[in-house]
């Protein structure tokens, strides 16, 4: 009977992870141009007018509709979280690695001297800014986020 009972209480949790795990993958998803607002796209293009939109996506964040613009101007990627206003809520930039804040490039060729940044990207949400780096050194792949100060606020290896 114990056995039993540990045996349902594993595929309880174990169905409860799958579906936690669901949920989270479910969020966003691609959508076409026709399922975007007419409000989100004018305000991309008044923005953007240059820009070649790569793709769309509606993401589902506690409760609330934001739509993705997923767009590429000359050599910047750029991802924005729209309102369906049309107001922005983030904007997701590639940037040169010489663009990261000072400290952060500091702390990045202390830590990993030869490493290669691969990506540089600058995230604005409202008043809000940070950094997301992502580095080779050899075969290992390294993921750093920093704030505007470029004080490191993650970090991980793979």
């Amino acid at each position: 009977m114990k056995l039993m009972y540990t045996f349902v209480r594993v595929a309880v949790i174990a169905a409860a992870v799958s579906l936690l795990s669901l949920s989270a993958a479910a969020q966003e998803r691609k959508i076409t141009a026709k399922q975007v607002p007419a409000a989100v796209i004018t305000a991309f293009k008044a923005s953007y007018p240059n820009a070649t939109i790569r793709g769309y996506a509606q993401e589902k964040e506690n409760g609330k509709v934001f739509y993705e613009i997923e767009s590429r101007e000359g050599t910047t990627q750029r991802d924005i979280l729209y309102n369906a206003d049309g107001t922005v809520a983030e904007i997701e930039e590639s940037i040169a690695a010489t663009e990261l804040p000072a400290a952060a490039q500091e702390v990045i060729h202390k830590k990993y001297p030869r490493a290669v940044i691969s990506l540089a990207e600058k995230t604005t949400a409202g008043d809000k800014v940070g950094y997301e780096v992502v580095a080779r050194q050899g075969k290992r792949r390294i993921t750093m986020e920093f704030d505007v100060d470029g004080k490191v606020l993650s970090s991980k290896i793979k």
